[in-house]
């Protein structure tokens, strides 16, 4: 029976992996259907007309259903490919509700105009990459969102800055000697 088991395990894997591929080919497509909308409600903060109470609470209910859908996203997407999950964040992070939106100064809402076009450009390119990987039934990595915390930032921070001095110490000791030996040969030879 064990044997049976461990014969049947690749099979399903192998099963798995396209139905993986679609899932996250269908969850990218609608990540990009939500940036589209998102689109409409900036587009409301250049216009002049009331906001509606309505589209406040439309406009909430969507932001909340982006990040969720980035977040499902993030944790399936290949390791390689690149959908501009920092760029949305970023706009939903500033984007707090329309009237805010309208709110801005012209270059800040032309600035967040330019991050929502980089994001639905880099988007665009993922859900391509991805029907491509479908149809050309490629096996996917995937890229797993590792949560750090404050402690293992602070020492990969101190382990770069650690190792970056190396050299600069070396080198300064490698100077001091060649001073130290011209120094010896000039005045003290004498």
């Amino acid at each position: 029976m064990a044997q049976e088991t461990g014969k049947s395990l690749p099979k399903a894997k192998r099963k798995k992996a396209p139905e993986e591929r679609e899932i996250l080919l269908q969850d990218t497509r609608t990540l990009l259907n939500f940036w589209l909308r998102i689109r409409e409600f900036l587009l409301l903060a250049f216009q002049n007309d009331p906001i509606t109470r309505e589209q406040e609470q439309a406009f909430l209910e969507l932001k909340s259903e982006t990040a969720r859908c980035q977040r499902v996203v993030s944790g399936k997407m290949p390791e390689d490919l690149r959908f501009g999950s920092d760029k949305i964040t970023d706009f939903l992070r500033q984007a707090i509700a329309v009237a805010h939106l309208r709110g801005l100064p012209m270059a800040d809402k032309r600035g967040l105009v330019g991050n929502w076009h980089v994001a639905s450009v880099m988007l665009h390119r993922a859900v391509g990459a991805l029907e491509f990987i479908n149809e050309t039934q490629q096996e996917i990595t995937q890229h797993r969102v590792g949560l750090r915390g404050i402690k293992a930032i602070k020492s990969e921070a101190a382990a770069t800055i650690k190792k970056s001095k190396v050299p600069m110490i070396i080198g300064t000791i490698f100077v001091l000697a060649v001073v130290g030996a011209l120094y010896y040969f000039l005045f003290m030879t004498r």
